[in-house]
């Protein structure tokens, strides 16, 4: 990743992340994996911000990647809405949004990090693998064209 940083986001970031999740979800629907994320709001993503653990990736000061974490057991978090601004993708940021993302919730005492992704992603299920994480179930989506798999990794 260039020279930059990952903080927790805060209320003022809401804009610059739905700026961020609209470019970085636009590839996806031009595979044919429509998503929610290219139409969120400022307000559902500052109610994020406020409800779950959201984290920035951001370089001279500007965001351009986001992950969303929400604790859905007493040792079990789910990451999600993991994006990078597409002029920032393939440079390392989603890597280092996932570690740190991570290493901020193994130190909070969660053993488990699970996510889903489309079964069918020409990379994305590949990309998980790589850092560790394996296929656990199926995750069906009754009001898309397509399903998705659920991966966890053990922190």
């Amino acid at each position: 990743m260039p020279t930059g940083e990952i903080r927790e986001a805060v209320a003022a970031d809401a804009s610059d992340l739905v700026t961020v999740y609209q470019s970085a979800y636009r590839e996806n629907r031009d595979r044919g994996f429509s998503a929610k994320m290219e139409s969120v709001n400022e307000r559902t993503v500052a109610e994020w911000i406020d409800e779950y653990r959201v984290y920035v990736a951001t370089v001279d000061g500007d965001v351009i990647g986001g992950v969303r974490l929400e604790e859905t057991a007493s040792e079990r978090v789910k990451l999600s809405r993991l994006g990078v601004h597409d002029q920032w993708k393939g440079k390392g940021v989603g890597s280092r949004l996932i570690e740190y993302a991570e290493n901020a919730m193994r130190a909070s005492g969660y053993a488990t990090i699970w996510l889903t992704t489309p079964q069918d992603h020409p990379y994305l299920p590949e990309v998980y693998r790589r850092r560790g994480y394996e296929k656990t179930g199926l995750y069906p989506l009754e009001y898309r064209r397509y399903d998705e798999i659920i991966m966890e990794k053990q922190l």
